[in-house]
């Protein structure tokens, strides 16, 4: 499903724009931070969930244990996300531990927590803070493969239609105490969910109609999402910190994300087709994980070590690049940094991954 890179491609443009620009003007009146972390969200909650699916009937055939297949589950995980995760919190908090929380409470960061300690400090301006993200997805892993690989089946949508409502259901309870931020993990079960049903759907192996099961829930989602974009529409001009924003913001963003996360796994044609196909947005999208870990180091570290280097070689002749110049010279360093960050440490890691099948 190579459209799905190019999918990663947008949502990791969008958390960059988010972070890179001022918020609520420009290009960045959309909350584009919220919608790229969606994206990430449905996408990972289809894969992982079709995963396990596929999986739980390998079981159920007899051609695996129940705890040979978490083992190799996650530790195919951790082949792809804990090597970069751990070099960098580990190098951030080794040269420039002034610039996160890791300094003080370096256990939230190595034991993939730090979305807790962030919900407790609020302090956003920590170098690390996209990393909220990751803790969650981490955190998931640890609970939802036990939910699709035990549930019985007849129940498992049920428990999916539970991780969604539950999602909603959290976010109330976070408003009634004053916590707008969502970053705890519950707060999030609905964009996961929204992906896992999509696995189910999808996963058809024995049921009846499965085509026309996938075509009805393919033309019914078409119309929600137009809903969900017109309702999405409407939410942009109420306050960030209205009850139904801080509710149904994430729910309408992960069903429009559904909508392009099930046409890009069958493949989209046409215009959005072609761009979708496109190879330099698929590479991007291969990358992204580095792109999205280094996002923040690099304009802030990387670049002012890079043209301090660079005025010394030519004798402080280097140009000034102004604002719009410096971010496309960190765009361009970026992508650099994260190319070197798939070639010599994630793709060789992620090789082991055939031993854990």
């Amino acid at each position: 499903m190579p459209q799905l890179d190019a999918l990663r491609t947008f949502a990791v443009a969008l958390v960059i724009i988010y972070h890179w620009f001022p918020t609520g003007v420009g290009i960045n009146w959309l909350p584009n931070g919220t919608i790229g972390v969606m994206v990430f969200f449905v996408i990972s909650g289809f894969l992982i969930t079709r995963i396990l699916i596929n999986s739980r009937n390998a079981i159920e055939a007899g051609k695996n244990t129940l705890g040979h297949t978490y083992r190799n589950f996650f530790v195919r995980r951790a082949l792809r996300i804990f090597p970069l995760y751990y070099l960098t919190i580990t190098a951030v908090w080794l040269l420039i531990p002034q610039s996160s929380d890791i300094d003080e409470y370096p256990l939230y960061f190595y034991l993939y927590g730090y979305n807790i300690l962030l919900h407790q400090t609020g302090n956003w301006a920590d170098l690390l803070s996209p990393f909220w993200t990751l803790g969650v997805e981490e955190q998931l892993y640890l609970v939802w493969p036990w939910v699709v690989l035990l549930t019985p089946r007849r129940y498992l949508l049920w428990a999916i239609g539970a991780l969604i409502v539950g999602g909603i259901l959290f976010r109330a309870y976070g408003y009634s105490r004053g916590d707008l931020d969502g970053v705890l993990t519950p707060a999030s079960f609905d964009a996961f969910g929204f992906g896992a049903l999509w696995a189910w759907f999808s996963e058809t192996s024995g049921r009846t109609n499965a085509t026309q099961r996938i075509d009805r829930f393919r033309a019914i989602l078409a119309w929600v999402a137009l809903l969900a974009t017109g309702a999405m529409a409407a939410l942009l001009f109420l306050p960030g910190d209205a009850l139904a924003v801080v509710l149904f913001q994430r729910t309408f963003i992960s069903i429009i994300a559904l909508y392009f996360v099930v046409g890009a796994s069958f493949g989209f044609e046409g215009v959005l087709g072609a761009a979708l196909n496109n190879g330099a947005l698929q590479y991007i999208g291969r990358i992204s994980y580095g792109i999205y870990v280094f996002h923040m180091i690099v304009p802030g570290y990387i670049v002012p070590f890079v043209l301090k280097v660079l005025n010394k070689l030519t004798r402080n002749h280097v140009p000034d690049l102004g604002y719009w110049g410096h971010r496309l010279f960190s765009l361009a360093v970026l992508l650099l940094v994260a190319s070197l960050s798939w070639y010599l440490v994630e793709k060789p890691i992620n090789g082991l991954k055939k031993y854990f099948r």
